[in-house]
């Protein structure tokens, strides 16, 4: 009578325990992603010279989050921890912009051997440990988006003649790019690249994460803190992009913001007649450039830098690339005009000999080989994750229309036809920007931005309901640690790294020019040979990070 209650409690046992096996296999289940927000990450000295200075490491992620059992990628990341301690308050991931840009140097603090503004040096570092991260597809993230192609970029006037040309290229570029990743394309998205910024934060153990992101990382940014608003804590958005819009209509907004600045530039130009000769209102000034764009067409100028190994031409392409450029940095108008003098006086700029210094240091070659700054390849992948239109004939009237309206700086480079155009795959649905389960952050626009209007900063702040910080007569791009930029500096400091209530802000940028540089001041580097052999223009076009050409103009800001 007593093997009764013996085997009643033996099967209440077993059952007991199959119903807690049974209620823990659902548990496992409703958390595919259990694997990888569980990795160890295995950090180690960074073996690039230009990351020297902090760890890295990779961390798997799935390449499909719709299968997370399936392939995995790897995303390469950086770190700088915070250098106190005792007042860490978590991780600080990062984006510098693109799309397709990569992100490890964000980590690193400022060196006088590199020229990338990064984070390290800034007050953040003190207190998070900075994650900078190159996205899936580029830099050392496998796998690696490479489409055998580069972006055909057009021209800021493209003529009637030269559209089917180009249409031609990008179709090429697009089917180019389908035909070696068109299985990785669909998974090249902002989204997917947000989910991997949640698997980093949980494989690094952080409960939340706080975010500063540039330009296209201002987006990337509200699409994290739309899928997982109780993940994120503080976020700064410098440079926003627009929430709407995307991606045609961001771009092709930048045609409008460098007519604005050519606007209050040729203002300024007229104001000093008196040192540069080119006209004494804005209407004669453009006359004048036009003037110099039209000879240029038919007599390209020939210059040569110093170690140049050859002389290169210049055309009217880069004339109209460089009125935008100029124009947009006010602080730099005095230099930069006496620069275009020369131009539009078609006179050889000043030989001048470089003074050497003894003392220089020989820095290790630049940029460094070991780091990848951009990929096109996902650059063309990401911007084909929202729908552009198809119909040629409205592209070619945009062309048209912009080419007269707005033809300095990109011009109607973003109206002719992209390879998004022709892509086959249809994309998924956007993610819905909203911010419903964080904290209030900051958005940063400069009235003059060209590279994203201000216009979008408030849209994105509007939609957010984030704080504001308006930079006034500023027409350059991402301002966070940027010399010259101390009040937006300060701003952002008080925010993240002292907890203070993100407010509305007005700042100033960067002073305009008060004293004309004289062109006959200008200490030269260049020369034009009287001849040179013909070679095709090459324009670097509105993505790039560098410059294919030498030139009296600093080409080193461009849309990112």
């Amino acid at each position: 009578m007593r093997t009764a209650p013996l085997l009643t409690s033996a099967g209440t046992l077993v059952l007991a325990l199959v119903a807690s096996l049974a209620a823990a296999a659902p548990a496992a289940a409703d958390d595919p992603l259990r694997v990888f927000h569980e990795q160890e990450v295995a950090w180690a000295p960074c073996e690039e010279h230009l990351l020297r200075d902090v760890e890295c490491a990779w961390i798997d992620v799935p390449l499909d989050y719709a299968d997370p059992g399936g392939e995995r990628a790897s995303i390469a990341v950086s770190r700088n921890r915070a250098s106190d301690p005792g007042r860490r308050r978590g991780i600080l991931l990062t984006n510098p912009g693109g799309p397709g840009s990569t992100g490890r140097q964000m980590a690193v603090g400022d060196r006088p051997d590199h020229a990338y503004s990064s984070l390290g040096a800034q007050r953040v570092a003190e207190v998070y440990d900075v994650i900078g991260m190159d996205p899936r597809g580029s830099g050392g993230s496998t796998p690696y988006l490479d489409c055998g192609t580069g972006y055909p970029v057009s021209v800021p006037r493209p003529t009637d003649d030269s559209l089917s040309a180009h249409t031609r290229a990008v179709i090429a570029a697009q089917r180019s790019c389908e035909s070696a990743h068109g299985d990785l394309i669909p998974h090249m998205t902002t989204a997917n690249t947000a989910r991997d910024m949640d698997v980093i934060r949980a494989a690094l153990g952080e409960d939340e994460i706080s975010y500063l992101g540039r330009s296209y990382g201002t987006y990337l940014g509200a699409v994290y803190g739309s899928l997982f608003p109780e993940r994120l804590d503080r976020s700064v958005l410098d440079s926003s992009v627009s929430p709407e819009g995307l991606w045609r209509g961001v771009f092709t907004q930048q045609s409008e913001g460098f007519r604005a600045n050519v606007e209050r530039y040729t203002a300024w130009v007229a104001e000093h007649d008196d040192v540069y000769g080119l006209g004494s209102t804005p209407e004669e000034v453009l006359a004048v450039f036009e003037e110099t764009r039209a000879r240029l067409v038919e007599h390209p100028r020939y210059d040569q830098w110093p170690d140049s190994p050859e002389p290169w031409i210049y055309t009217a392409d880069f004339f109209d690339e460089d009125i935008g450029n100029a124009a947009r940095s006010q602080h730099e108008w005095s230099i930069l005009t006496s620069g275009l003098w020369y131009i539009v006086n078609d006179l050889p700029y000043p030989e001048t000999e470089w003074p050497e210094d003894p003392e220089e240091p020989e820095w290790p070659e630049w940029p460094d080989p070991g780091i990848e700054f951009t990929n096109v390849s996902l650059m063309m992948a990401v911007l084909c994750e929202a729908p552009w239109p198809t119909r040629l004939s409205d592209y070619y009237a945009g062309v048209r229309e912009v080419r007269e309206r707005s033809p300095y700086g990109v011009g109607a480079a973003w109206h002719v036809p992209q390879p998004c155009t022709f892509a086959s795959h249809t994309p998924a649905p956007l993610v819905e920007l909203e911010r419903e389960g964080y904290p209030r952050g900051l958005v940063i626009g400069a009235e003059y931005d060209a590279n994203t209007v201000y216009e979008a900063a408030e849209l994105m702040a509007g939609r957010l309901d984030n704080a504001l910080v308006t930079i006034a007569d500023e027409g350059n791009h991402t301002f966070y640690g940027r010399e010259g930029m101390d009040c937006v500096t300060a701003a952002v400091d008080a925010y993240l790294v002292d907890g203070a209530p993100p407010r509305d802000t007005l700042c100033a940028g960067r002073p305009r020019s008060e004293d004309p540089f004289a062109p006959e001041e200008m200490g030269g580097a260049a020369r034009a040979p009287d001849t040179a052999p013909l070679r095709d223009p090459l324009w670097a076009g509105p993505l790039s990070g560098g410059t294919t050409h030498a030139g009296p103009l600093d080409h080193s800001e461009r849309p990112d």
